[in-house]
Parts: C-alpha cells; structure tokens; sequence
C-alpha cells in the first residue's frame, strides 16, 4: 500500500515546500502529493491556493503575480515556494501531482515527455476536463480522479471512465471493501484519504486500498527509512 505525504507532511512542516516533502520522505511516505498551478510570466509552480495569501506573507492571485515574487515571500520557517523542477529534482520518491489550474496542463504535460519522471508520477485533479488534457497530451500517463466524497460505486466507474482516469482517489469515510473489489475488478486502483491516525490506516488495511494519503505520517505505523 502506497503511502502518500499530503502536501508533503502538512501536519508538521510547511504545506507544499522542501522541507515538507523531505520531513515526508524521512516520515516514511513513498509519494509526495502536491499541488500545481502556473504564475503570470509562465512559472510552474507547487502552491495548493489560487492565492498566496494563506500560506505565505504575501498577498494576491498566483496567477497575476510574477515568479520572482512569488520567489520573495515566505512561505514557512524561511521556506519558498518551489517549483515543480526543483520538487522532482529534490525528491526521489513518487509524487501524486495534482493540477489545480488548466494552463498548467501543457508545462507539466512537456516535463512527463522524461519517461523516468513520468514513470513515478501520478497526475490528479477533480476536473475531468484537465485529466483528459493530460492524456490527449500524453495518452500512456496514469492519471488519478479526486472525489471528495465517495458517491455509489456505478458513479464512481461513470466518473473515471468519463475523465480516463486509472486511479479513483476517495474519501475514505463512505469507502467499502465492496467498492474498492469493484473498482478493482474494473482495473482501477483506489487511493483512500484522508487517513489521520493509526485507527484509520487500519481500516485502509482492511479496505484492501492501493494507496493512502495522509497528513500525518509521523503517526502511521509505517516503515521508516
């Protein structure tokens, strides 16, 4: 079961920086999931807002502000905020890369042309739309669909399908063994989250789930490094 640092370790370091996603790897994760969106002069950028104001010093839309000022904020304990090209040449595990905004499509899309990067990339999003862009840009790339809940399992096939989707990503709360050994028996693989604590890893044990996400993975009785 793959084990997958929500924004890094978002539970004890700063969202979507080096330092989270190192302190993920140290924690155990084997799959950083982050978020990408595109700043006004083209930047591909690891930011989960469409603004900076929540989690640097800064203020104002990521898609209005240029990279060198996005480049000056501060964006927890001395972070910045990273680009997609320092993440993956930073962090040799996995990554569950979600795509917040659709201009980002064409840039990532141009970076998973390296088949060893494509190789250990999973792109997400709620948006059907932007995984289908990914895959008319790149058809052999896994691509995962986000459900915030997790809806009747025909629905769940109806959505993957419809957005060529490989992985569903779901809310583990309505998640049933039942649902996942369908999934399955479709040829999808099912990612449960949010997973807290040690109670609910082993519910997704129990689930039988190809992968977790979590913001803790100091807490999980998972394997260090």
């Amino acid at each position: 079961m793959i084990v997958t640092g929500h924004r890094g370790a978002l539970g004890s370091e700063p969202e979507n920086t080096l330092r989270s996603f190192h302190r993920a790897v140290a924690d155990g994760c084997d799959e950083i999931e982050l978020d990408l969106r595109v700043t006004a002069d083209g930047e591909l950028v690891v930011l989960h807002d469409a603004t900076v104001d929540r989690t640097t010093n800064g203020t104002g839309a990521v898609a209005d502000l240029p990279f060198s000022v996005l480049r000056s904020l501060d964006a927890g304990h001395g972070e910045i905020i990273p680009t997609w090209s320092e993440t993956v040449e930073a962090i040799s595990v996995r990554f569950q890369a979600e795509v917040k905004a659709a201009e980002a499509v064409p840039l990532l899309a141009a970076t998973l042309k390296d088949s060893a990067l494509a190789d250990r990339t999973l792109v997400t999003s709620s948006s059907p739309d932007i995984l289908l862009a990914i895959r008319d840009h790149l058809p052999s790339v896994e691509t995962g669909l986000i459900l915030a809940r997790t809806p009747p399992v025909d629905e769940i096939l109806s959505r993957t399908k419809s957005a060529g989707a490989t992985w569903a990503l779901c809310g583990i709360t309505d998640l049933t063994s039942e649902t996942v050994a369908t999934l399955h028996a479709q040829n999808l693989r099912v990612t449960a989250w949010p997973v807290p604590d040690p109670a609910t890893h082993e519910l997704a044990l129990a689930l039988c789930v190809d992968g977790i996400t979590t913001d803790h993975p100091d807490r999980l009785p998972i394997p260090r490094p």
